[in-house]
């Protein structure tokens, strides 16, 4: 067969990953808010808010969330109802906790909630029980003081983080020393994530613009190394999407530019790309907009892909707090909802830059910068909206990276835009 038809067979399993089964594409519900918790340090949420850096969840229905606060502590919180449950540990780490994950099911560290920060160490922590805040990890990985920005761990023995400096990988059976250094970017490791029911095959992505696929059977530089990605912008974020087994990827930058890549070709083929998302649509109704309560998207939350509905999800958001939710389809991206927190007190949504959020198929959970974390739902009584506006994917070229801060990390993009943690 032609390299050709190769590639359209590519572009229309692609099409199949991003649509639903059957039928007409159907429009999201708009969104309520159903609660509202404010997370804070020490119990009291008026006086000691602990923004929340990040949000995990072992399964899409689980009853429990944890959530990973700018004080440095690990909670857990009942999904349903936002009451936390249990302080997993306070602090977790001598420095910032930049993301947090648990084991998939089938690993051999399964239950476990990961943990990676600014201090150099990756910790895995038992949320099962009772606690107060001072358990010891069950877990430490150590590689050296450089900072981590990510971790992943796989259907297997193995968990890797990304680094200042490099990618690094143990094996949590023998965890006293990593398994494997590998140093294929030139700049910090800002994402890595392990291939869904996977043990060994890993994607990394870099400050350096670079996207690389890893067999973690080996251990030297230039074997590890299976294919690679230019991106060409700073890597943020980037995940694995599509029915098992994954072989795409969304890719999230911090010039908030996505695109999206089939990586079952070596070099990797790009599928789409979304320039100029920021801006691009005003997603208020004209009653909003005429009354100055925003202006559209300033800045990318994140993907999240749901196996129910076969469909990839992006949430960006305003600095004013307001969320929207979107699609990412074969046409390109569509808004599906907006997410506006009303009331007054700890019952409103989100009041500035939301940094995490969880989509089950059928509610989203969020958490800001305000240290809220909030609670939605499809509002069931309110009109689907036939109104949803496409977002134009329009190509552009892009603004030169962002230069970097001490350390070799970089700035958010973006004129006058609030800087979030390293790495972004």
């Amino acid at each position: 067969a032609s390299p050709r038809k190769h590639i359209r067979s590519f572009l229309q399993e692609m099409a199949a990953a991003l649509t639903a089964p059957s039928g007409p594409v159907a429009l999201a519900p708009a969104f309520r808010l159903t609660h509202t918790a404010v997370n804070s340090f020490k119990g009291s949420a008026d006086n000691d808010p602990s923004y929340i850096m990040g949000l995990a969840s072992p399964a899409a229905a689980a009853a429990a969330v944890a959530v990973a606060g700018s004080e440095r502590e690990l909670k857990l919180y009942d999904r349903a109802t936002l009451q936390c449950t249990r302080t997993v540990a306070a602090p977790a780490h001598a420095d910032r906790v930049n993301e947090i994950s648990f084991a998939p099911p089938r690993s051999a560290a399964a239950g476990l909630l990961f943990s990676a920060s600014s201090d150099g160490a990756v910790r895995a922590w038992d949320c099962g029980g009772g606690g107060g805040g001072g358990a010891a990890p069950s877990l430490e990985l150590r590689g050296g003081r450089e900072e981590v920005w990510s971790v992943s761990v796989s259907d297997g023995p193995l968990v890797a983080a990304g680094t200042q400096a490099a990618l690094l990988l143990w094996d949590v059976r023998r965890a006293d020393t990593p398994a494997a250094r590998l140093e294929v970017h030139t700049e910090a490791v800002s994402a890595v994530r392990f291939q869904p029911g996977s043990a060994t095959a890993l994607v990394s992505g870099s400050v350096d613009g670079l996207i690389c696929s890893i067999d973690c059977r080996q251990t030297n530089d230039d074997d590890a190394v299976t294919g690679v990605i230019n991106e060409g912008r700073p890597v943020s974020s980037l995940g694995f999407f599509g029915p098992e087994p994954a072989s795409h990827l969304h890719v999230l930058s911090s010039l908030e530019t996505l695109s999206v890549w089939d990586l079952q070709q070596q070099a990797g083929t790009c599928l789409a790309r979304h320039d100029a998302l920021r801006r691009e649509v005003d997603m208020l109704g004209e009653e909003e907009a005429a009354a100055g309560a925003g202006d559209g998207i300033d800045y990318l939350v994140g993907c999240q892909y749901c196996p129910a509905s076969q469909r990839l999800y992006l949430v960006a958001g305003e600095h004013c707090g307001t969320l929207h939710l979107l699609a990412v389809e074969k046409e390109g991206v569509v808004a599906l909802a907006s997410l506006r927190g009303g009331g007054g007190g700890a019952a409103r949504g989100h009041t500035s830059d939301v940094r995490c959020f969880l989509w089950d198929g059928g509610g989203l959970l969020s958490g800001g910068e305000d240290a809220r974390l909030c609670s939605w739902s499809p509002d069931t009584d309110a009109a689907a909206g036939s109104d949803a506006t496409p977002l134009a994917s329009t190509s552009r070229k892009s603004a030169k990276p962002p230069a970097a801060r001490a350390g070799g990390a970089p700035a958010r993009g973006g004129s006058g835009a609030p800087r979030r943690a390293n790495p972004y």
